[in-house]
């Protein structure tokens, strides 16, 4: 009798067992679980004709992938740049740590440098087709925003590692209307601060991410001292090489923070950065570009192991000092 009483226990129990596994995998079903995977997602500019002058600088507003199924939605990474161009090595890349859906609809505001427009797509994306060409469980698939001038843009897929872009399918994005506040402001801890204090229009903006000198740049230090490593950053992010010993002129963008390292005689190391006002040299540039003269415009930088560092710009006799935005003594 009691042997009778355990069977029955234990059948009743195998029921529970195994109506638990199924409601498991019902649910996961249900939320698709089994379609979930590691993806990445990245945001490239590009160009049509691979020769043409212009890079088509593009700032990202806002991009965000979503799935409608489960609400989720996947955004720019906090590390990643905003800007890029067709002649940069800088991707932007999006904060994609868990396993997620594959997404389903898009929404994209961007700024055109080179245009001077402001720029919005907001579309659904095919997500059967992507699904589709990721065949392999353990991959992870990179779905690429190739942005092209005039609103142009490719959706491209690279299902797995060492394969070709597919494209998945072209978008045209809408021209809105846009302010300078879209571009200048960023949120730090919670906080908004403008990057381009004293930028006051759109025209301005755009000329310090787009317009390209010829200069050089020079760095007088004191006796006995030697320069060890020397380069820049223009205001669209992009390093900019500074040789360490006659900088030859040469066409680039405008720079935004220099670097300079040197050691003494002891070989005591010392290092400063120097930020310049947004205003203030692309008000230096445009004044010493005045004219017809072939002269380069030259960068000079005095350092001082228990000074401030001095700077400034000079062309054809004409000389422009330029202040440091957060001044410190190496």
């Amino acid at each position: 009798m009691n042997n009778t009483k355990l069977d029955y226990i234990n059948i009743f129990l195998a029921v529970i067992l195994v109506a638990v596994i199924a409601l498991y995998f019902a649910t996961r079903f249900k939320n698709k679980e089994q379609d979930k995977m590691f993806w990445n997602a990245e945001i490239h500019s590009s160009l049509e004709n691979p020769t043409a002058e212009n890079s088509n600088i593009i700032q990202i507003i806002d991009a965000t992938f979503y799935n409608t199924f489960n609400d989720s939605k996947s955004e720019i990474d906090s590390e990643s740049k905003r800007v890029t161009s067709a002649k940069s090595e800088n991707s932007i890349f999006f904060k994609i740590w868990q396993e997620e859906l594959l997404p389903d609809s898009l929404k994209l505001k961007y700024f055109s440098v080179d245009e001077r427009k402001f720029y919005q797509l907001q579309t659904l994306v095919p997500y059967k087709k992507m699904k589709n060409l990721v065949t392999e469980k353990d991959v992870v698939p990179i779905l690429i925003l190739e942005i092209l001038p005039k609103g142009k843009i490719l959706l491209k897929i690279i299902p797995k590692e060492n394969t070709e872009p597919q494209l998945l399918e072209t978008f045209m994005a809408k021209e809105i209307a846009g302010k300078l506040d879209l571009l200048v402001y960023e949120e730090s801890l919670g906080e908004k601060y403008n990057r381009f204090e004293s930028i006051e229009n759109i025209t301005d903006y755009a000329d310090l991410l787009q317009n390209q000198y010829k200069w050089s740049s020079k760095v007088e230090m004191e006796e006995q001292d030697v320069l060890a490593s020397f380069y820049a950053y223009s205001f669209k992010d992009d390093r900019i090489e500074l040789s360490e010993d006659a900088d030859a002129a040469a066409i680039r963008s405008i720079p935004k923070i220099f670097y300079i390292y040197w050691e003494d005689k002891k070989k005591k190391k010392y290092n400063i950065q120097y930020e310049l006002s947004p205003i203030e040299v692309l008000s230096a540039f445009r004044k010493l570009n005045e004219g017809v003269s072939s002269s380069d415009i030259k960068f000079i930088f005095k350092v001082y192991k228990n000074a401030y560092a001095e700077c400034e710009m000079s062309k054809n006799g004409i000389i422009i000092p330029l202040k440091d935005l957060y001044p410190y003594k190496p």
